[in-house]
């Protein structure tokens, strides 16, 4: 993998599915989904940090129990390629994973990053239909799953149990909305550190495992445009970068320097949390 570098003449690639899973030792023509690779482990869950699994209800966590199974998730691993069939739903606990979008010209573009305050895979799910997207871990970690066909069905048989996950899709939803406007109107620096804040926020992480060619690729942009980037945020002592990574060095004016879309993401996430807990509140005492 490309280290962090700060060489601004170096010529835009065009991010190539081919080389990328060359690199992480995936055949194209069947990318590997964690649990299907000799090297992949899996086991039962007995508990999980997943917000939106301790979010619902005892009762409904349960029923899910039996069929959960905790994975761990390599930086870069493809989880699905556009048209596959929806195998697993993932819930993220300290990994993040993106859900990227590829453009004419080759470039690729972040729609949407999910951490533990969510899932990915709810939408070709309840849509009966293949995947759109490429989807992509962004920061390594662990991860809960379960098969999407268990899913789909206990979701019929338990309304409740859909009823619970509707707050997420509904945050997924938006979040689309609000980086599509993102993407079109605010700066590589806003957008970068936009960015930077919703991924420590979703791994917690102080020291992000990050190369100016996987942050290029997340925002839709030319690499050269990142460096310059984070070089000036470097020398304003924002963030520092090494080999190791990249770490946000002053937070608040990390924050001040990002667009409204973070704040704005942020204050929706807080509210969909509310509302699940709600739900949850609400279930557990009509069950009394």
């Amino acid at each position: 993998m490309e280290r962090v570098h700060t060489n601004n003449s170096e010529a835009f690639t065009p991010f190539d599915l081919n080389s990328s899973f060359e690199r992480t030792g995936v055949s194209v023509g069947r990318p590997e989904i964690n649990g299907h690779g000799p090297k992949s482990v899996s086991a039962p869950t007995a508990i999980t940090s997943n917000e939106l699994l301790r979010s619902l209800p005892r009762e409904v966590f349960q029923k899910l129990r039996p069929s959960l199974r905790s994975v761990y998730l390599r930086d870069e691993q493809f989880l699905y390629m556009q048209d596959d069939r929806l195998e697993y739903v993932y819930f993220p606990e300290t990994a993040v994973i993106s859900e990227l979008r590829t453009l004419d010209d080759g470039r690729t573009v972040e729609i949407t990053l999910t951490g533990r305050e969510g899932a990915v895979g709810f939408v070709p799910l309840i849509c009966s239909s293949r995947v759109a997207n490429c989807t992509q871990v962004s920061q390594a970690g662990s991860a809960v799953r379960i098969e999407a066909s268990i899913l789909a069905k206990m979701m019929r048989i338990h309304p409740e149990l859909a009823a619970c996950l509707q707050p997420h899709i509904d945050r997924y939803i938006r979040q689309i909305s609000q980086r599509s406007i993102c993407n079109m109107y605010h700066s590589v620096k806003e957008r970068f550190c936009t960015w930077l804040l919703m991924v420590q926020d979703r791994s917690g992480k102080k020291q992000l495992k990050l190369t100016h060619e996987q942050i290029a690729k997340v925002l839709g942009v030319y690499r050269p445009s990142v460096t310059c980037t984070a070089l000036e945020m470097r020398k304003s002592k924002l963030i520092s970068y090494s080999r190791g990574g990249l770490s946000i060095i002053d937070r608040e004016k990390v924050e001040e320097a990002a667009c409204d879309c973070y704040r704005e993401l942020a204050a929706r996430s807080a509210k969909s949390a509310t509302h699940s807990h709600e739900a949850r509140r609400y279930m557990a005492s009509a069950t009394v």
